[in-house]
């Protein structure tokens, strides 16, 4: 019995440690990619591409993403669980696939952006190859083989990236864009099916698809609303402003997303089925939540209050200096960034206890606020939206919280306690930092960059070392310990 603890123990260690390598060298290699693309292509262009991909990630999030997750929670699925999720996966894809292709005039019309449509039929073949891709992805992720789904995250991104910029350089525009998400998807699917050792079967069950159904019914509602939640402020910026304010936003919020998925994304990816094996043990439970959203906050803190500060000497040197009005809204919704990556364990914590209908009914809440919030301040430019997605973000956030802490009894004393010191060292870093930017009056560089990186390092270490209590230091250190074992 010891033994077997240690084993899963051990596997949810490899499969964090893995799926971080995935999250960091994918996002790592797409953001060199992004870089060079930005080099070539306009503001516009990637507004328009950013419509496009919010038409096919809702039906991705609504369909896709509610059948892994009721897979996923799940404590020992069977052979017959996934070849239901496939099939459901595949023939689920073609009707939104149809759908999308037929609403996509209407689209274009509604938003005013000329080649819209083209854009959107093109980037609509993904549905197909994510439907049949994901459960075994599903598969992988439940059994945490994500060394897996790291390879093909590396193999299929760097192919795409190849395409997209060889396109790009030649003058294609959109299209460039268009076949990198394409290609990327292309290469995912054939990388998972040679490396998953499962494959799909015919022997289906209703009994399962009825499960999936009553479970992923709420999953989807959840899907829906934490679209609208996630995305309303792109739609909002692209149907008031127009697809060049939109392409700047977004660029604004790219690096503060790479570093919320390589940060936090692979703990979060883990985190459901850990607390999906220990549902049953309520102390157990209550350590992996609290130790996870511990770890990610000390760790995204720092990372996400320093970008805040350096935000203009970042978009210069790595965008350059036509998309230096993107600045202002990466130094704002940094703020939060931290907040955001330990907010999934509390959604994974509703998964994992069987309360989908909880979490379905928090993003409701978060995507109404979100979209009063975005019809009140967006007429007011890009800026104002992002103090309105920022705003709402801290004002909300402790409602998530406490869905998880009632699930599984903690204290709010113990929750903020967990918090509370990196946020305040991160807090103390970021005056400093500020503080250095009007002494500095030399023009941004790589230099002037790493000094400041290296001052804020120094600040919040010392900060953490001084003032971190006595029991977190040991926590860290223990934790350290077991990854030098892995």
């Amino acid at each position: 019995m010891k033994s077997s603890e240690t084993n899963k123990s051990a596997g949810v260690v490899s499969g964090t440690i893995w799926s971080i390598l995935d999250n960091a060298t994918s996002q790592v290699i797409t953001f060199f990619i992004f870089i060079i693309l930005a080099r070539f292509l306009n503001a516009e262009i990637y507004g328009v591409l950013a419509i496009s991909v919010l038409v096919i990630q809702f039906f991705r999030n609504v369909i896709f993403d509610s059948i892994a997750t009721s897979i996923v929670r799940m404590q020992n699925p069977s052979r017959i669980d996934y070849n239901t999720a496939f099939w459901s996966c595949v023939l689920f894809s073609l009707p939104a696939f149809l759908i999308v292709l037929a609403i996509a005039p209407l689209i274009q019309n509604l938003m005013g952006i000329q080649d819209l449509a083209f854009v959107i039929r093109w980037t609509a073949l993904t549905i197909l190859l994510t439907g049949i891709a994901r459960t075994f992805e599903i598969w992988l992720t439940h059994n945490l083989m994500f060394k897996q789904l790291a390879v093909r995250s590396i193999i299929s991104i760097i192919f795409g990236g190849l395409v997209g910029i060889f396109l790009a350089y030649h003058g294609y525009g959109v299209v460039s864009l268009m076949a990198q998400q394409v290609v990327t998807i292309l290469i995912s699917l054939i990388v998972l099916v040679i490396t998953t050792p499962w494959k799909p079967g015919l022997s289906v069950s209703s009994a399962s698809f009825k499960e999936l159904f009553n479970y992923g019914k709420h999953v989807s509602l959840g899907g829906v609303t934490n679209f609208a939640n996630q995305n309303s402020d792109i739609f909002f910026i692209s149907y008031f402003l127009g697809a060049t304010p939109a392409g700047l936003y977004s660029v604004g919020k790219k690096l503060v997303n790479t570093f919320t998925t390589v940060l936090s994304s692979a703990f979060m990816r883990v985190s459901l089925p850990a607390f999906a094996r220990v549902k049953s043990d309520g102390d157990k439970l209550r350590g992996h939540y609290l130790n996870a959203t511990y770890f990610t906050i000390l760790l995204t803190a720092p990372v996400f209050f320093g970008l805040s500060a350096v935000s203009h000497d970042v978009t210069l040197l790595v965008f350059g200096e036509k998309w230096i009005d993107a600045a202002p809204v990466m130094s704002i919704v940094s703020f939060v960034g931290c907040l955001v990556s330990i907010g999934y364990y509390n959604h994974n914590i509703m998964f994992a206890c069987d309360k989908p209908q909880w979490q379905s009914r928090l993003t409701l809440c978060y995507a109404v606020t979100n979209i009063i919030f975005f019809i009140i301040f967006v007429r007011f430019g890009i800026i104002a939206t992002a103090i309105a997605f920022t705003l709402r973000t801290v004002l909300m956030y402790p409602l998530s919280v406490w869905c998880a802490i009632t699930l599984i009894d903690i204290k709010w004393t113990v929750y903020i306690r967990t918090v509370i010191y990196p946020l305040v060292s991160a807090t103390i870093m970021l005056c400093v930092v500020i503080s250095l930017n009007k002494y500095i009056t030399y023009e941004p560089s790589w230099f002037v960059l790493l000094l400041k990186i290296v001052c804020g390092a120094f600040v919040y270490g010392l900060m953490i070392l001084l003032f971190l209590p006595r029991a977190d230091k040991s926590r860290i250190i223990d934790f350290y310990k077991l990854i030098r074992k892995r």
